[in-house]
Formats: C-alpha cells, structure tokens, sequence
C-alpha cells in the first residue's frame, strides 16, 4: 500500500450529495485528504467542524496561482475535481499542475443547469468542454460511465458508487418527537420527499398527484424537506389547490434523516439521477423505510418491489399508482423498508467506497 496525498476541489457552499460524497471520501484512513473550496460555504463550515485540513480561495484566485501554488507548497500527489466550477478550474490549469487529475461526476451534466434557461444554453457547453478535459473519472454510477462513454468522454473511468457510514448513522429526534414537532398524528399516513426545489426534482408534478391522492385519502400528509428556486412557486401551487392542510413545507434541514424516519414512505421521483444510490435512497434504507423512486440511471439496479416502488417519472397515473399501493400496503410496509435496509448494508458500505477511490488513485500513481 502506497501512501497517497488528495487535494479535493469543490465549491465551499455545496450542501448536496457532492459535498457529502467528499467529506466521507476525507474520512479514509488508507489516504491523506485535504479539501480547496471555492468559496466558502456550508461544506467549508462542515469540513472544518469535522477536523479536515481545508483552505478556500475565490475561483478567480484558483484559475491564477493558487491552486498551482497550493499543489506545490503541500506536495500533492492527486486533485480530485467535483462540480461545473471546480472542473471550469481545471480546464485553466491543467497544464501547469502537472499532477494527475480525477473528476468525480456526480451528475449527468446536461441537466446542471436545467433551472434556468439562459444559464443551460451557455453554461452547458462550458461544462461539457471542462469535463473533456480530463484523463480520469471516477462515476458515481454506471449510468454516468455509460453516459460518458456514449458522448466519447476518452479518459480512463471507473464506477464509484456512493457509500454511507452505517456504523455513525444518527437519529437526533425520535419519530414521534418529529411527528409531534409538525403537527402528525399516528394516524397520519406520511410520505416526504427531501430534495432541493429544482425543475429535475418534479416537485411540481408530485404535488399534482399528492392533490387526487388526498381527495381520496383525507389522512395523508406530504413533507417537502428542502429549499431551492422553486419554493414559493411550489407554495403558491399548494395554496391554488388547497392542499395547504396536506402539505408540509420544512425547508433545508440538517437532520433531514429524521424526518424520513418520521415518515411512512421516501420519495425520490427526479427526472434523471446521476448517483447511485442517492444519498436520500441510502438514508430511507439506513431508516429502513421504502421508497418510491424514478426508474432512471442506475435506480432499476437498486429498487425493486422487493424494496420500494419504480415510477416513471413523466406519467402522473404511474406515481399515482404507486403512492396509493404503498397506502393501501401500509402494513407491508415494514418488510420492504428491511430488505433495503438489507441491500444498504450490503452493497453501500464507507468501506467498498473508499476501497474503489483508493485502488482507482494508486493505478493513476502507478502508471503516471
């Protein structure tokens, strides 16, 4: 085993699975790992909190000198590029680094930008040349190799599929502690979904369907955990429907966990998924609570009806469907959360995660 030293570039403000799937990478102990971010930001807070060696500088400053700098002053063996800005960085450094360089895409990145028309027509094309740019790529699903393979992205790739850490998982407040908190009676039939408020994460075309669904079940309940663009437009949404009663607008939260675990079923209905598994399909399996996920990327490897419901994400009847099978299921309920729950344990360990970045870094090093 050879002693490897990382340097992870991301943005400092990235509170997403990007920025989780970093901060358990900096917890292998088989590698040295030090984070730049650009800017700072709820994942530079969250870095410093946990003890990683982190430093930030403005993207201006990074594309200049102080990335090259920085490489150089710490002897760094391997950057490690995540997200649009950190690979921007890369397509103005590469040549003065002179350090093998990873990206990790954790997205399919002619999405990145979908919440804004102007920003998709000029920025994705940005991106698509930034990520060319690279010789090696860490997938965060074979989707994404796939996807990288088929656009002729010509580097060196490998699927590193997120992991969680299942021995520290903690639930901060107890179920009925949550439910009491929001207003939930045991007789509550609660679905949530904890998802940023973008056009890819069809909050819209849920809360269309969580509308039949309540006109025929008066007991469900809906939690949207997150925040984003689409917040107030979604809250006026509720408000012309008269779903106000229904539905429950929690924000960003940090302990999203407990909300799930507070919850009868776990909603992940996107457009398209990049990572496999989400962090979210994790947390509902640590949980042990099913789910109802889009059949996109690599979720047709993972769920199943031995473990959660697939929907197509484009067609209304077919959520509609699932959401009232899961309801009138209710008492089945239990078995499906244990089986992913189950698959979790299995097959998403920290441990298979960081055993694919560190092989992946060391076959780099050895052939450079």
């Amino acid at each position: 085993m050879i002693y490897i030293k990382v340097l992870h570039i991301i943005s400092g403000n990235d509170n997403g699975g990007g920025a989780v799937h970093v901060l358990n990478i900096c917890r292998c102990p088989s590698f040295e790992n030090k984070i730049c971010c650009i800017g700072e930001g709820e994942l530079y807070s969250k870095a410093l909190a946990m003890g990683i060696i982190t430093v930030k500088y403005s993207l201006k400053e990074l594309i200049f000198n102080k990335l090259v700098e920085y490489v150089k002053k710490e002897n760094i063996d391997i950057l490690n590029f995540h997200g649009p800005k950190a690979t921007f960085i890369h397509y103005f450094t590469k040549f003065r680094l002179k350090k093998p360089c990873v990206v990790t895409v954790h997205s399919d990145y002619r999405y990145d930008f979908l919440n804004n028309k102007i920003k998709h027509l000029f920025y994705t094309p940005i991106s698509k040349i930034s990520l060319n740019s690279f010789d090696y790529y860490a997938c965060v699903s074979q989707y994404i190799k796939d996807l990288l393979e088929s656009k002729e992205f010509y580097g060196d790739k490998i699927v590193v599929n997120n992991g969680i850490d299942i021995k520290n998982i903690k639930i901060t407040k107890s179920r009925n502690e949550i439910r009491k908190e929001i207003g939930l009676s045991e007789n509550n039939f609660t679905f949530v979904m904890v998802a940023r408020m973008h056009p890819i994460k069809n909050h819209e075309k849920l809360l269309k369907t969580f509308k039949r669904l309540s006109n025929e079940f008066d007991n469900v309940k809906l939690l949207l955990v997150g925040d984003g663009e689409l917040e107030n437009q979604l809250k006026n949404q509720v408000n012309k429907t008269k779903l106000n009663d229904n539905v429950i607008f929690l924000g960003y939260r940090s302990n999203s966990l407990d909300y799930i675990n507070a919850s009868d079923v776990s909603l992940l209905i996107s457009l398209n998924e990049g990572g496999a598994p989400p962090l979210v399909i994790l947390e509902s399996g640590i949980v042990k609570k099913p789910v109802i996920c889009s059949k996109v990327g690599d979720m047709g490897r993972i769920i199943s009806d031995k473990n959660g419901f697939l929907i197509n994400p484009y067609s209304e009847d077919s959520l509609y469907e699932k959401m009232k099978l899961s309801y009138l299921m209710k008492n089945k309920l239990n078995l499906l959360g244990e089986n992913l729950y189950n698959d979790v344990v299995k097959k998403f360990s920290l441990e298979t995660f960081w055993n694919r970045y560190y092989c992946f870094y060391e076959r780099i090093l050895n052939t450079n």
